[in-house]
């Protein structure tokens, strides 16, 4: 008993004759008779009796094809639920993403994505990078976003961008007036730092290490966005991502370029495994690209 021989005996039953089911399979007539009377040898009993030369269902034929219809009835649901995942308008996307990216630019990213494919559902966690790797290297999740060096167990690297950090100070501060700030102008500021087990806060430090430029840190914080919420009580200066700067410039806050540079990197990573999700993969693709415009990030 194979599928074909079913789709022969089921176009016969809706039909009523082998000449429309014949059409209906776009096959010949013998053909149709020959896999019916392939299935009745398969299954041991007739399903169609002749009368005055036409076919007529014999009751095991009937009781058959009512079962028979429930198993097809499902496999159409099987190919409509292949279809929608072919045309992504079924699945599930998981994502994990530091802070600095949930405030505006991946929220507009999955906007976008979400109006190409209405039917994927998404979810979207924010946590620390440390536990953003955790997650997608035990494939709870199927893309990461975050602060990561290059060698990391159970994840690979997508893409990798970078940005810079800023300095950010209340607005009407006497910096204000500089177009740009340099690490020896901010010696003695009171200043709201990342808490010190982030990786950017060692980038931060490092850099006024070798400047011989000692800060009066008021308050350590973490997230970035914590620090300008600060910042913006007046409470002192920070360095900070541009991401969340630009995101903080209403609120009472003014940004200005840090020199020397002080990198801010992050990069879009996956489980490492030999089959990838084909929505985490196309989503990957298209929030570089999306990324990639925004003025204030390049490709690493």
């Amino acid at each position: 008993m194979n599928l074909r021989q079913l789709e022969a005996f089921r176009a016969v039953m809706i039909v009523g004759s082998v000449t429309g089911a014949a059409k209906m399979l776009n096959v010949s007539q013998p053909g149709v008779s020959r896999l019916i009377a392939d299935l009745e040898r398969s299954i041991g009993f007739k399903l169609f009796i002749r009368r005055k030369g036409r076919l007529h269902p014999s009751e095991d034929g009937v009781n058959f094809y009512e079962d028979l219809e429930r198993s097809f009835v499902g496999i159409e649901s099987l190919k409509e639920t292949a279809r929608e995942i072919k045309e992504f308008k079924r699945g599930h996307l998981r994502i994990a993403a530091m802070p600095a990216l949930c405030l505006d630019l991946l929220p507009r990213t999955i906007k976008q994505f979400s109006k190409k494919h209405p039917g994927l559902k998404i979810t979207l966690e924010v946590h620390s990078s440390p536990r953003i790797v955790e997650w997608v290297a035990a494939r709870h999740f199927d893309i990461g976003i975050g602060l990561l060096t290059l060698d990391q167990p159970g994840v690979e690297i997508a893409h990798s961008f970078r940005t810079r950090c800023v300095f950010v100070a209340p607005a009407g501060h006497p910096l204000e007036k500089k177009k740009s700030i340099r690490p020896k102008d901010l010696e003695g500021e009171p200043f709201v730092a990342l808490a010190q087990h982030t990786l950017a806060a060692l980038q931060i430090d490092q850099t006024f290490n070798k400047a011989n430029v000692r800060r009066d840190i008021r308050i350590e914080t973490q997230p970035s966005f914590s620090a300008c919420s600060l910042v913006a009580q007046g409470i002192g200066v920070g360095l900070v991502d541009n991401l969340t700067a630009d995101f903080f410039s209403h609120k009472n806050i003014i940004s200005r370029p840090f020199n020397p540079l002080v990198p801010f990197d992050f990069r879009i990573i996956r489980p490492t495994k030999p089959i990838q999700s084909r929505v985490a993969s196309m989503f990957s693709e298209e929030a570089c690209n999306f990324f990639l415009s925004e003025d204030n990030i390049t490709a690493l």
